[in-house]
């Protein structure tokens, strides 16, 4: 492992579209920097950072894969992340944790829906990036046209060419770096490790002056003492132009591009250049702000990058393994080593680190101590999950955790014996804490137990897993739609419950009010003023939050719902948690019917592609499927069409997509928002 120099550190995320190429990009980083001696290959199954049997089957990335490797005097680390909406929970955490990404774009199809997906994801989070466009040697690669699409499609992507291609296609044998007016061109017998560097050809000279003059405009708009030199025409330096290059992309003002073809083993070494030259350290992002839990009100304490100060981490992925749970940390402030207790804000509860490593993918290096600016994996942490802050105790601080999108889609499962039921219920709980867009539902009077995901192939990838690496015995159901219900307005209940079981007199009285609060997702509020003994409150608490899940009539998902307990009734002998548990969930479901309930349905932003000749088709087939076409792009080939159809409308679309084009179309869609059903479709939706 490097000697430990915050300034020599980058953290950085690898994002894009499904297939664009980031896999590919990461294992020539790896090849060029020397961590691997041998290029994996994603179509072979040999990638080093796809190392899932899953992963390694289907060709994609599923999982985000962590390693660290050294370019020059430079420590990168490097998390690939998956380019498939369904696990953009990947993406999201990942991003939350990273100080810079670099943005790959396909040469020919430019900026595509998963494109703007992370886009958008790292601008939440502020991550200033750099874009690669890839494969420039693919039939129809337009580097212009991509950088085009960036500027129109990606907000505040403002982006700048600094690596021009030389050819393109079968032609594409270099490329132009106009910031030190050089050309660069590829050995193909030493897989692109060797390379020439010479004059610009004169023929392409007048396209990087242009260009070279396009970047110093560009950079005199975001530099004071670039635009005096600008305006006198005075000749920028090369250290001028990188320095101020630096800043502008720090400060998320431009993004620059490079290009080259993975693939093809050209263009990356310039990308790693560019990675150490212009992407910040930790110690140059701005300083991340932590919620003081030992103070009473609201106060918020900026941590500093300093390895001497109270430890403070951000868990941001769980994995199970069999040597124990490894749980992915960023360190934001201290050093952590292994025996070291640690305090879990959220649990309030001690947790003692086991052995810290650095990971490369599914393997690992033990180190003795970890320091800020770091990202590492431990064991030996017991309950902490996605999102928790560990600290030290004296440093008592939560940090903001990730936020993950609404479950759009379900599947049944179904015990082939009792045997087994226990056994699912114990792998769904390892996997949800693993993957916090997963979860399930196990219906206590049933025995139902449902699984809910972003998508069909979420929820594939998880059957497999438990049939075949945790040896389930189980039937799985069909995919269905993950309906919700939100109320339609304030209604008021109250409810007594009374009844003998196991001998007992089991007695409670709850009223509640409930309310639609758009958007705020669960709300919970107590106006009992001492109607209700404080010892049975979290029972109604609980009671309540049962009723969202359990549904209204149709049995969907209850959202967005205030509930205000108003009051209550108890008796000293018969009262009991369990009687105001099932008491208040009774109360809620009475309200909520008498507030009456709307049904929603996931909506889906879907991109379609298709050659021209089949628009027409396609186009009339989404009509069919209540889809509102927002727009269509016909001056490129293929043309795409931009929608937003109901989930249930699109199930098993890509056979469809491909029978209307002749096998020449292609789709995908993410999750835009939940919208109401229409009424005359509300008496179709089948729920078994």
């Amino acid at each position: 492992m490097a000697k430990y120099n915050l300034d020599k550190i980058r953290n950085i995320g690898i994002i894009a579209h499904i297939d664009a190429g980031k896999t590919t990009v990461t294992e020539r980083v790896l090849f060029y920097t020397g961590k691997e001696h041998r290029m994996g290959e994603v179509h072979e199954g040999t990638a080093t950072m796809d190392y899932m049997e899953e992963e390694q089957e289907r060709g994609i990335t599923i999982t985000s894969a962590a390693t660290s490797t050294q370019w020059r005097d430079m420590t990168i680390n490097i998390i690939d992340t998956p380019g498939h909406v369904d696990f953009t929970a990947e993406v999201e955490r990942s991003l939350r944790v990273l100080d810079g990404a670099v943005g790959v774009f396909c040469g020919v199809a430019g900026v595509e829906a998963q494109s703007e997906t992370v886009w958008r994801q790292a601008s939440k989070y502020q991550v200033p990036r750099l874009a690669f466009v890839n494969k420039m040697d693919r039939i129809g690669a337009d580097y212009f046209r991509a950088i085009a699409s960036m500027a129109e499609r990606l907000p505040g992507c403002n982006p700048v060419p600094i690596i021009l291609p030389i050819g393109a296609e079968k032609d594409y044998r270099g490329v132009l770096d106009i910031v030190k007016m050089q050309a660069i061109f590829y050995d193909d017998q030493s897989q692109g490790a060797d390379y020439r560097i010479e004059a610009i050809p004169e023929e392409l000279v007048p396209l990087a002056e242009e260009w070279r003059a396009k970047l110093e405009e560009t950079l005199a708009e975001t530099s004071d003492a670039l635009t005096e030199k600008f305006i006198n025409e005075d000749e920028i330096t090369f250290e001028e132009i990188v320095s101020a290059l630096r800043q502008a992309t720090i400060d998320r003002k431009v993004t620059p591009v490079f290009c080259g073809s993975a693939l093809k083993n050209k263009g990356v070494q310039r990308l790693l250049d560019g990675v150490t030259a212009f992407l910040p350290s930790p110690r140059e992002v701005t300083p991340p702000t932590a919620l003081d839990l030992r103070s009473k009100g609201a106060k918020e304490i900026v941590l500093e990058p300093d390895p001497d100060k109270p430890f403070v981490g951000l868990a941001f992925k769980t994995i199970a393994d069999k040597h124990g749970d490894l749980t992915f940390m960023r360190i934001y402030q201290g050093t952590l080593t292994p025996s070291m207790q640690l305090h879990n804000a959220r649990t309030n509860k001690p947790e003692r680190v086991g052995h810290v490593y650095v990971m490369h993918a599914a393997s690992r290096e033990t180190v003795k101590e970890a320091k800020a600016g770091m990202i590492v994996a431990v064991v030996g942490l017991k309950n902490a999950a996605t999102g928790d802050t560990l600290c030290e105790k004296g440093q008592l601080v939560s940090l903001e955790p990730p936020t993950f999108p609404e479950t759009v889609i379900s599947m049944r499962i179904e015990p082939k014996t009792n045997d087994d039921r226990g056994k699912i219920a114990d792998v769904l709980e390892r996997i949800s804490k693993e993957d916090p867009t997963f979860r399930y539902t196990i219906d206590e009077e049933t025995g139902e137990m449902l699984i809910y995901g972003m998508g069909e192939l979420h929820l594939e990838v998880v059957t497999h897993r438990m049939l075949r690496d945790f040896g389930v015995n189980a039937n799985i159901g069909k995919p269905r739609v993950a309906y919700r219900q939100r109320l339609k307005g304030v209604a008021k209940a109250r409810q007594t419950f009374e009844r003998q079981m196991g001998g007992k007199s089991h007695y409670a009285e709850v009223e509640v009010e409930v309310e639609p609060v758009p958007g705020q997702g669960f709300v919970y509020e107590d106006r009992s003023v001492g109607t209700i003994p404080k010892v049975f409150l979290p029972s109604v608490q609980s009671g309540c939050e049962g009723a969202m899940t359990a549904g209204i009539g149709h049995g969907f998902e209850l959202i967005d719902t205030k509930v205000t307990v108003l009051g209550g009734a108890f008796r000293d002998e018969d009262s009991t948690e369990l009687a105001f548990s099932v008491c208040a969930t009774q109360a809620v479901e009475a309200a909520a019917e008498m507030s009456g309930v709307s049904i929603l349905e996931p909506i889906m932003r879907l991109e379609v592609t298709t050659p021209p000749e089949h628009l027409s088709a396609i186009i009339g087939d989404l009509n069919k499927r209540r889809a509102q076409v927002a727009s269509i792009e016909t001056t490129e080939v293929p043309n795409v069409i931009h929608a937003d159809v109901p989930l249930g409308e699109v199930f098993g679309y890509a056979s469809v997509v491909r029978g209307l084009s002749q096998g020449r179309g292609a789709y995908s869609m993410e999750p835009k928002e939940y919208a109401p059903v229409p009424d005359e479709m509300v008496e179709k939706i089948a729920w078994f």
